[in-house]
């Protein structure tokens, strides 16, 4: 296998999969990274992003509450989620306060990097290209996912 290494994804692409208003080009490059979630040994859900899922979909009503609920649940059941140290924390407030990246973006980064993620797909790049050694790849601009 070429150059295979573990990947997760963020919370805006969660968005983007299941969101009825979402632009068709993102939807379906985010459905596509979902069910490679599902379906690979290699992809990861960092445990913030489920958390900040569920947040975003109750605070806009995009559906029950209920149904995301079941939803991330399912999810947390059906993915590698990853949990976040002591350590962890402390890591992305100094990322935060040292790159002016927001404190919930640099938890991501940091519990990527704490597990070892290699590649995280999101549409927050932020300021570094490879912060803590995770590289930040838009997946809705035109490249090879």
């Amino acid at each position: 296998m070429k150059n295979e290494s573990l990947w997760a994804i963020d919370t805006n692409v969660l968005v983007y999969a299941t969101a009825l208003d979402a632009p068709s080009e993102k939807q379906q490059v985010a459905q596509t990274l979902l069910a490679q979630l599902f379906n690979s040994s290699l992809g990861c859900l960092p445990g913030q992003v489920l958390s900040e899922y569920l947040a975003v979909v109750l605070r806009k009503k995009t559906m029950p509450p209920a149904l995301a609920l079941e939803t991330v649940t399912v999810w947390a059941q059906a993915a590698r989620v990853l949990g976040v140290s002591v350590g962890t924390y402390e890591t992305a407030w100094n990322l935060a306060g040292s790159h002016q990246y927001q404190v919930w973006d640099a938890l991501i980064i940091a519990v990527c990097a704490e597990h070892g993620i290699k590649k995280l797909y999101s549409e927050d790049a932020g300021s570094l290209k490879q912060p803590l050694g995770v590289r930040v790849i838009n997946p809705f601009v035109a490249q090879t996912l």
